[in-house]
């Protein structure tokens, strides 16, 4: 049963590790488009096709790959106790408060501003 255990995440780790490989290799070679990125849309706008640069697509970027970083690092140190880390409730309240701020800026952009 060991010897199952052991190959089941050999293979888990190799899947992962080729998933991350194929990501970074189209990302290089601009298979992945990420020219806009960090730019949200308002419908209507004419110049630049209604772009304009989003802070709030910024701080929902940073935070969401601050937390995947910080659990990945309570996962790689917990990883021999044979459990998942515990997801702080602050944690969940700052993806929450994080997601809620890009929402509301899309929904400001959106119905807020001036067309034309």
């Amino acid at each position: 049963m060991h010897l199952l255990t052991q190959l089941t995440s050999w293979e888990i780790l190799f899947f992962l590790l080729s998933l991350a490989g194929i990501l970074a290799v189209r990302l290089l070679t601009g298979q992945i488009n990420t020219r806009y990125l960090l730019y949200g849309t308002r419908p209507g706008r004419t110049p630049n096709g209604g772009r304009y640069f989003s802070p709030e697509r910024v701080q929902l970027l940073v935070l969401t790959l601050g937390t995947a970083m910080f659990y990945l690092t309570q996962l790689a140190t917990t990883a021999r106790a044979g459990k998942f880390p515990e997801v702080p409730d602050t944690l969940v309240v700052a993806m929450g408060g994080s997601n809620a701020v890009y929402l509301g800026g899309k929904a400001y952009a959106r119905w807020f501003t001036n067309k034309g």
